[in-house]
C-alpha cells in the first residue's frame, strides 16, 4: 500500500498529549496490525470497520482493499484526517464507502449516534492510561454484539505509562468487554495484538 511517509518508532517529543498525538507518523504497531489483517483478510468482505486514532489509516485502508463495505476513520486531529488519512484512501483502489472525522475518543459514543461496526481497529493508542476509560466507552458504544476489536500495542510504553497488561485489566474489570492477547510480536520492545469482544 502507498503511504506518504515512512514508519518509525514512537518518540515522546513527537506527540503532544490531547493536542497532537503523532498522527502524521506511521508507528511499528501499525505495521503489525496490517500484517495481522493480511493474515485474516478473508474476514473483511462486506463488513463495516471503524479505526480509532487512525493517522495514515493503513489498517482500515487494507480492510477496504480486502472488501470491507464501509470504513469510518477517526483521529483526534482534523489536519491528520484532511491531509493524511483521506489522501491515503484516495491513493489506494477500493470500493468501500469511507468517512473520516476528527473527534476525541470521549466523543465517539455521541458522534457515531448509535452506529455499530463489525470490526474496530487501533494501533499505538494505549500508551496513556488516562485515555483507557474513553477508549473503553468508545468500544462499548461502537462494537456490534458479535463484533471484534483488535488493538496493536507495545507491551510496555516506557516513560509514558501505558501497557498491554494495564489496558487488558482495565477492560476486563468493567465486565462489559473481554480483552486477551491474540498475537505476540517478538522484538527488542515486545509488541502484542489485543483482541476485544463483548462478554
Amino acid at each position: 500500500m502507498k503511504s506518504k511517509f515512512g514508519w518509525e518508532s514512537m518518540k515522546e517529543k513527537e506527540k503532544n498529549v490531547h493536542k497532537y498525538e503523532g498522527g502524521f507518523k506511521i508507528w511499528e504497531c501499525t505495521v503489525d496490525l496490517c500484517d495481522f489483517i493480511e493474515e485474516n483478510q478473508s474476514l473483511f468482505a462486506g463488513k463495516t470497520v471503524l479505526e480509532l486514532g487512525c493517522g495514515a489509516a493503513l489498517p482500515s485502508i487494507l480492510t477496504a482493499v480486502h472488501g470491507a463495505k464501509e470504513v469510518f476513520a477517526q483521529d483526534f486531529n482534523a489536519s491528520v484526517i484532511e491531509f493524511f488519512t483521506i489522501p491515503n484512501f484516495e491513493e489506494n483502489p477500493h470500493s468501500a464507502v469511507v468517512q473520516g472525522e476528527a473527534m476525541g475518543w470521549e466523543e465517539v459514543p455521541t458522534k457515531l449516534n448509535g452506529r455499530k461496526f463489525d470490526f474496530i481497529l487501533s494501533s499505538e493508542t494505549i500508551y496513556n492510561e488516562e485515555d483507557y476509560q474513553a477508549l473503553h466507552d468508545a468500544l462499548v458504544a461502537a462494537i456490534k454484539d458479535d463484533g471484534v476489536a483488535w488493538f496493536a500495542a507495545k507491551f510496555f510504553y516506557f516513560g509514558v505509562g501505558g501497557s498491554v497488561p494495564a489496558f487488558c485489566q482495565f477492560i476486563n474489570e468493567r465486565g462489559i468487554l473481554v480483552a486477551s492477547e491474540a498475537k505476540v510480536i517478538q522484538a527488542s520492545v515486545p509488541r502484542r495484538i489485543i483482541e476485544i469482544k463483548k462478554v
